[in-house]
């Protein structure tokens, strides 16, 4: 099965700028990326040939790209696009994008170089049964203003009430919040080889709140798949509109932590660029 939506997009913009900020190889950036064993590809524009993503990367630090963002919009919460609107919607389709960061001056032609939003499509290839996916990310225009993101405390204490007010609506509405055969849904959806790992230097904090917050998209998107115990539309409307503001905080949380203004603000000049395995 495919890399979940939020975590594909959350390892390229980690590891991408760990490596564009020397923490990190480009071997080993790919490889991060890549550890799904998701072949991923790379094009600057939506209608060019795409290369191997590791020639992307190479290409964004030679014309002085310092970063990448991620976005993780969803309908009315564009969170991690400033625009152009076709571009906004463009990732909102996918669900997921990364944002470069900084003034790219080309060192060919001196000429500079715009923001891109790097936009996934994903596309299965094999048989039934053993297929595989391979992702192709493709530039569009992006504003350089720098997006709404929230802070990683402000994050962190968002995500533990909304989780506080999810439960306590299901419980109003008569329902269990995690049912363990939701529970063990997730738990198998987590496990099948996305595991995340992060840098080093991201820190404790955000990475504990990176996996809670993957953990709780796994459980609505099994939650989705399943409508629990609501019998009627009524209450189906009534489960979605409680778990709506779990879904944005959860978003919001992975955000902010691997934003690179976190990232980099916290790390130290002799960290290692990753955790022993």
């Amino acid at each position: 099965m495919p890399v979940p939506i939020a975590l594909r997009a959350a390892l390229l913009a980690a590891w991408g700028t760990a490596y564009l900020q020397d923490a990190a190889s480009l071997e080993l950036a790919v490889a991060e990326v890549e550890r799904a064993d998701e072949p991923h590809l790379w094009t600057s524009e939506p209608t060019a040939s795409p290369d191997e993503i590791g020639e992307g990367l190479a290409e964004l630090k030679a014309v002085g790209v310092s970063a990448l963002r991620l976005s993780l919009p969803a309908p009315g919460d564009p969170l991690g696009l400033t625009g152009p609107p076709e571009t906004n919607l463009a990732v909102l389709a996918a669900g997921e994008a990364v944002v470069t960061v900084g003034h790219r001056v080309s060192p060919w032609s001196g000429a500079l170089h715009e923001e891109r939003a790097m936009v996934p499509s994903v596309t299965a290839f094999g048989t039934p049964g053993d297929q595989g996916y391979c992702v192709t990310w493709r530039g569009m225009a992006a504003a350089a203003t720098p997006p709404d993101v929230p802070a990683l405390g402000d994050a962190d204490r968002a995500l533990a009430a909304a989780m506080r007010e999810a439960t306590s609506a299901l419980t109003s509405l008569g329902q269990d919040t995690w049912r363990p055969s939701t529970a063990q849904a997730a738990a198998r959806l987590r496990g099948a080889g996305h595991d995340l790992r992060l840098p080093q230097h991201v820190g404790p904090r955000a990475d504990a709140l990176v996996r809670r917050a993957i953990q709780v998209l796994a459980m609505l998107e099994v939650a989705r798949a399943d409508d629990g115990d609501a019998v009627t539309a009524h209450r189906a409307h009534a489960r979605s509109t409680s778990l709506a503001p779990l879904d944005r905080a959860a978003r919001r949380a992975i955000v902010a932590a691997v934003s690179p203004d976190h990232q980099y603000a916290l790390r130290p000049s002799s960290a290692p660029a990753f955790p022993p395995r």
